[in-house]
């Protein structure tokens, strides 16, 4: 069995070690960061402590949930990046996925997702419990798609970009990098864009009115 270090980032560690446990397809060779790891697992402060021991064929995949903003659970993920070690996506055993899509590293598929046909999910992107996932839709890098959200057919979501619980993006629709939608939204167009800048923010946001 191939084994994985899984980074501790700010997330519900549990819920990671329940759906690899039951996936089976990887042995947790340590926790990194965080709490504790459970008995019986390595735990270690941080990437300077991890052993070559546990390294050793071992891959990674860094760990978090919604209270997490996408850029730290990227900055986690750029790290590991940089150290030249693999990263590896992971999805619930009962997430349904179609042939022909393309999931990039770190990206997590969780309980009962459906990811249809040639569906591109980018690195780092996070798919949470009951969303869809359109034919020949794609997501960019390091975006949250909240619970029951629904991607349709052929959408565009740019990357860094965060939908909340119930936000439907319609067929053909395009979201610019870096978009927060407000739950329960429903966009069935391209939406009209007012650009948010402030030195106190590291990177633009892009703000829709709530339809």
């Amino acid at each position: 069995m191939k084994k994985l270090l899984i980074i501790d980032a700010g997330g519900n560690l549990e819920r990671a070690m329940h759906e690899i446990a039951q996936a089976g397809d990887y042995q947790i060779a340590g926790v990194i960061g965080g709490q504790p790891a459970p008995a019986g697992i390595p735990h270690f402060a941080d990437l300077n402590a991890v052993t070559d021991d546990a390294r050793e064929n071992s891959a990674f995949f860094i760990a978090g949930d919604q209270r997490m903003l996408n850029q730290h659970r990227l900055s986690a993920y750029m790290e590991v990046k940089r150290r030249g070690w693999p990263i590896v996506a992971l999805r619930s055993t009962s997430a349904s996925l179609a042939a022909g899509i393309r999931l990039r590293e770190n990206v997590y598929i969780d309980h009962a997702v459906r990811v249809l046909p040639r569906a591109n999910i980018g690195a780092n992107t996070w798919v949470m419990q009951g969303a869809e996932i359109g034919t020949d839709s794609k997501i960019g890098s390091s975006c949250w798609i909240g619970a029951h959200c629904r991607v349709s057919e052929r959408a565009v979501v740019g990357k860094n970009c965060t939908l909340g619980e119930g936000v439907v993006i319609g067929p053909d629709v395009v979201l610019p990098a870096w978009s927060v939608i407000d739950s329960h939204t429903t966009l069935t167009q391209s939406p009209p864009t007012t650009l948010f800048t402030d030195p106190l923010f590291r990177s633009p946001v892009y703000l829709f009115e709530k339809g």
